[in-house]
């Protein structure tokens, strides 16, 4: 006897159940020293860090989830951003765009600095998202924008994962403004990448009180061969090439007889620009030097002195499980790491509705709001002249 439409439906809508359920919503699980002070921190006031992570139902894998991510409509635009230009010692230019509602400065407030992903920008719907959050917490906050992603380059250099001069700069010239002010740092994806370079780069002097890394590629080489393989390079590569161009196109000015725009023109993959274009401007030998010399090695994480929590999934195309080093991050007193099942790149949708808060976004408000009214029960936090409310 065969079955009606609607039996099969049914059936398979039950056996697609049956698998969600056996495979998502579970802990992340959490690497980190357990007899550091840090840990003690987080088991107390994260609680973030045992909440199952139900990945979004209609695409839980992290393949879809990414692109879904990236593409949802979301009613988070700050229209109240106070941008800024910083002049670099190179006659360089960058962004700093302050969240500030009503155009006020309101110093006592906690801040958080944002380092967004590859392309990204102040505009970018995630970065908007983490914005919005924070404001409606009670916090301040303000994105830094690398050379040429909103503002044309005015020298021949852009930026790469392995130069922090920039971001010093930036967070240097925050910290001089408001000495006595708590200060936290988010990094996303490369934005990661850079603020776990610069933490490990200043160790006790990251001017600081804690860092938020996001889905960051500590591994650039196994990322970048993950990256090339033919479906991820056609679901991301791609499309986040085609954008690098585009920042290039508004600058190419700037690079005229350092990179060859012909060779730049046919480029096809990120590798590809990063050969033609960035190896180039930084002086690399090869592409692969760049990318070796961009690695965040064991030394580099046990130099890492800033509170900093990590959260990355087990799916997520740029950033390989097997290149994580959870396990060396478990033997530091400063770092954890958090690991989904689930979740994708900058992506982390929950439940059955896309349009909620990400789960990304709800650890790291739990983490920051941890961070600021408990900041005297972090390990080696600069303790602030007034008290946060």
């Amino acid at each position: 006897m065969a079955l009606s439409p609607t039996a099969v439906l049914v059936s398979s809508f039950l056996f697609y159940c049956g698998y969600y359920f056996m495979h998502y919503g579970k802990q992340p699980q959490v690497y980190k020293k357990k007899t550091s002070k840090f840990s003690h921190f987080l088991d107390n006031y994260v609680t973030t860090l045992v909440k199952p992570f139900w990945s979004f139902f209609v695409v839980p894998g992290g393949r879809f989830q990414t692109i879904v991510a990236a593409l949802l409509p979301r009613d988070y635009k700050v229209s109240y951003y106070r941008k800024e230009n910083i002049s670099t010692p190179d006659g360089g230019e960058f962004l700093l765009a302050w969240a500030s509602p009503g155009n006020k400065d309101e110093p006592t407030k906690p801040l958080v600095v944002i380092f967004p992903g590859l392309v990204s920008r102040s505009t970018s719907g995630y970065v908007q998202i983490i914005v919005k959050e924070l404001i409606k917490l009670g916090f301040s906050a303000v994105v830094m924008g690398n050379r040429g992603i909103e503002i044309p380059c005015q020298t021949g250099k852009a930026f790469c994962a392995a130069d922090t001069n920039d971001m010093q700069l930036a967070v240097n010239t925050i910290r001089e403004r408001y000495p006595n002010r708590l200060i936290a740092g988010v990094g996303i994806s490369f934005g990661g990448l850079l603020l776990s370079r610069y933490l490990a780069q200043k160790g006790e002097n990251s001017k600081l009180q804690a860092a938020f890394v996001y889905c960051c590629p500590f591994n650039p080489v196994a990322g970048s061969v993950n990256l090339e393989k033919w479906d991820n390079w056609l679901l991301y590569n791609v499309f986040l090439t085609n954008d690098l161009l585009k920042i290039y196109d508004r600058s190419r000015e700037k690079f005229v007889g350092v990179v060859d725009h012909q060779k730049l023109k046919r480029v096809r993959s990120i590798r590809e620009f990063d050969i033609h274009m960035t190896a180039k401007v930084f002086g690399y030998e090869s592409v692969d030097h760049y990318y070796k010399d961009s690695v965040i090695t064991t030394k580099f994480l046990h130099s890492i002195k800033t509170p900093t929590l990590c959260l990355c999934a087990d799916d997520d195309a740029f950033v390989p499980i097997k290149s994580l080093p959870y396990q060396e991050m478990a033997q530091t007193d400063y770092i954890a790491i958090a690991i989904t099942h689930g979740g994708g790149h900058v992506g982390h949708l929950q439940g059955i509705n896309p349009l909620s808060t990400p789960y990304f976004v709800e650890m790291m408000m739990d983490y920051f709001t941890a961070v600021f009214n408990h900041s005297d029960e972090l390990p080696e936090i600069e303790k602030p002249t007034y008290s946060v409310q």
